[in-house]
């Protein structure tokens, strides 16, 4: 059994109140507005965390009234329901009213800290939330980032790059990005110059917590690594190596303030390579574009 408490973080919830319009069609616009706004309807007395409709028709015409606690808005329409057949007015006052109400909804999206206080309390910060995922559109993010990478040899390489984040819900994003890092590691015959590009294409689920946004992804990476040796002396001999190298990857993402236009983002991420390089060095530690990786970025995004 779910409480009412629990039913409100996954859906908003709304109370429609139809009055002086036939039985059938009241209930048939219920239904769809409900629909519409993808949210719970409530039958009895509604609560804070509640938004509440009426309707009143009366000589063709139907009054809308909105009392919304997500918001602290009251907005109202009127609506001439004589201009469809009746059989298409249940529909026609539905969308009026899911309108009216994503109209109202849209300001935690817009607006989501107005500068003048609402004169009546506003509801929960999780029906709050509820109601902005509802009426939430597909949206794409950008940033440039600056990248670190963990090679599996214990070496950094340092770099950047851009990334598209394709959010097609609140909480589900796809992630592309293009990243070229690049290190001079020093050994004891020389120096090792390594260039490494890469591409990822990633899943994520979001889940929002106040000026917080964690991601949490997992994809593939794939890339191309230069290794090229620069003997300390002439006594020895550099050579290289290269080619290519992909495997799965995982990453904890943080955006802050993620609904500013602009926005700082941290990303996390870790794999382990399917198919990797590994560079040979006559005198120490060999550089190891294999077995685990790890990745720090850090960039602002632009939505």
């Amino acid at each position: 059994m779910h409480s009412s408490g629990a039913r409100a973080a996954d859906k908003p919830r709304v109370s429609i109140a139809v009055v002086g319009c036939d039985d059938a069609l009241a209930r048939e616009a219920q239904r769809i507005a409900t629909v519409e706004l993808r949210a719970t309807l409530v039958e009895s007395p509604p609560d804070a965390a509640t938004t509440r409709v009426s309707a009143t028709c009366e000589d063709g015409l139907a009054a809308l009234s909105v009392l919304d606690p997500m918001t602290g808005k009251s907005v109202e329409r009127r609506v001439a329901l004589t201009q469809e057949a009746p059989t298409a007015r249940a529909r026609l006052l539905a969308l009026a009213i899911a309108e009216l109400v994503a109209a109202s909804w849209s300001e935690l999206e817009s607006n989501p800290r107005p500068s003048a206080p609402a004169a009546e309390p506003l509801a929960p910060l999780i029906a709050r939330e509820a109601a902005r995922t509802a009426i939430a559109r597909p949206f794409v993010e950008l940033a440039a980032v600056g990248d670190t990478h963990l090679l599996a040899s214990g070496d950094w390489l340092f770099g950047g790059g851009a990334r598209a984040a394709f959010w097609i819900s609140p909480r589900i994003s796809l992630r592309f990005d293009a990243l070229a890092d690049y290190g001079e590691l020093s050994r004891t015959a020389g120096t090792v110059v390594v260039t490494m590009p890469s591409l990822s294409a990633a899943l994520g689920a979001s889940w929002t917590r106040g000026v917080l946004r964690p991601v949490v992804s997992l994809g593939v990476r794939a890339g191309y690594v230069w290794m090229s040796g620069v003997a300390a002396n002439t006594g020895n001999t550099g050579s290289g190596e290269r080619g290519a190298w992909f495997g799965p990857e995982a990453a904890f993402e943080l955006g802050v303030w993620p609904r500013a236009r602009i926005h700082p983002v941290l990303a996390l991420r870790a794999g382990a390579h399917i198919v990797g390089v590994r560079g040979t060095v006559s005198e120490g530690r060999d550089v190891e574009d294999t077995a685990i990786w790890g990745g720090l970025s850090l960039g602002l995004a632009v939505r």
